[in-house]
């Protein structure tokens, strides 16, 4: 995907401003586990360690994995791997390790994910092109009772997730760095995050961000949950924008499907709407997108009901020509008092 196929958005609202979390101390209970990696491989195929759907894929290259299963059979040290234990479930998260456990995994059942068989390369002579079925009794014993270290941690206070987030972002370091929403689908993989995904690909949606295809780092789908998180919640929001859509996107990982028929017939009816009366035009201050312009007309059409806005494009300009309105979506834009203020003042114009 090219450059030109992301959305742009304003530049005040890619500097970070809330990037961080404030530094209130977290209190986590962790432990070290030493598994054997047969039992490691029943885990994952039971799904008691979840590997979340929405995590990069496999990528490591036969010989990589090769060298992996090497350093087991000729005992040396392979760096642990981090699980987060989810307290309703009780399932583990992965929160670092996914391609070791995926070596593992592949190695066991003879196949990558897309059906090649896993014969070690690049390894000992003895060794070199043979899977697990082909290991001598010896060897393949000693590989099942191999042992990975794991931490496994979970967080007791503040009750929420976001050391998980934390920790993620801390660990995965390599290469380009993930996004705040690419990390919430690799931590919160569930029906909200498929429900984002697929809302997404709504191609009036599109239209209104100027660009056919879904942004690369996901922006466009963080915009929509912060559309339901502010929607369900504004009144009650505090800063950090992360921590609140993080948490909201945890929290409602499992949405029900009354829940999510709800949020579709709301997305698409305010969509529509602005798609109709507005146009691409309906989330900028300027040329581009503007975040807080996004969430403000969204939450308050959606306060206020769609169908009972008339006159839509006269008050949407009205809206913009608001002074106090256009400070509350140009700087701090993620301050408690500048979000709550710019939907309030949104809803006062709308209704």
């Amino acid at each position: 995907m090219s450059e030109k196929d992301s959305v742009k958005f304003e530049e005040a609202h890619t500097r970070g401003e809330d990037n961080s979390s404030p530094t209130a101390q977290y209190k986590i209970n962790f432990y070290g586990a030493d598994f054997t990696l047969e039992v490691l491989n029943n885990k994952l195929n039971s799904e008691e360690i979840i590997i979340p759907k929405f995590q990069r894929k496999f990528v490591w290259p036969l010989k990589r994995a090769s060298k992996l299963i090497e350093s087991f059979l000729l005992g040396l040290p392979v760096p642990q791997i981090f699980l987060y234990r989810e307290e309703k479930t009780q399932d583990l998260l992965v929160v670092d390790g996914h391609q070791r456990l995926r070596s593992i995994q592949c190695f066991f059942s003879g196949t990558f994910d897309d059906g090649r068989p896993f014969r070690l390369r690049g390894v000992k002579a003895s060794w070199e092109g043979k899977d697990f079925e082909h290991l001598k009794g010896t060897e393949q014993r000693y590989l099942k009772n191999s042992v990975l270290r794991a931490t496994i941690f979970e967080q007791t206070d503040p009750k929420d997730r976001t050391s998980m987030f934390e920790i993620f972002n801390r660990l995965n370091t390599g290469g380009m760095p993930l996004s705040s929403q690419e990390i919430r689908n690799c931590l919160s993989g569930g029906k909200l995050s498929e429900l984002l995904h697929n809302l997404n690909l709504n191609p009036k949606w599109r239209i209104l961000l100027n660009t056919p295809l879904p942004d690369r780092r996901m922006r466009d789908v963080e915009m929509i949950l912060r559309f339901f998180a502010l929607t369900e919640s504004w009144e009650s929001y505090t800063k950090t924008m992360r921590d609140f859509l993080t948490n909201y996107m945890a929290d409602n990982r499992y949405i029900d499907d009354e829940k999510t028929q709800r949020f579709i017939a709301l997305f698409n009816e305010i969509i529509d709407k602005l798609s109709a009366e507005i146009g691409p035009p309906a989330f900028r201050l300027q040329k581009v997108v503007n975040v807080s312009v996004f969430d403000s007309v969204m939450v308050s059409l959606a306060e206020v009901g769609p169908t009972n806005v008339t006159d839509l494009p006269r008050k949407f300009r009205e809206l913009l020509q608001d002074e106090t309105y256009r400070d509350y979506v140009s700087s701090s834009t993620t301050d408690t008092d500048r979000v709550k203020g710019r939907i309030k003042i949104a809803i006062g114009k709308f209704s």
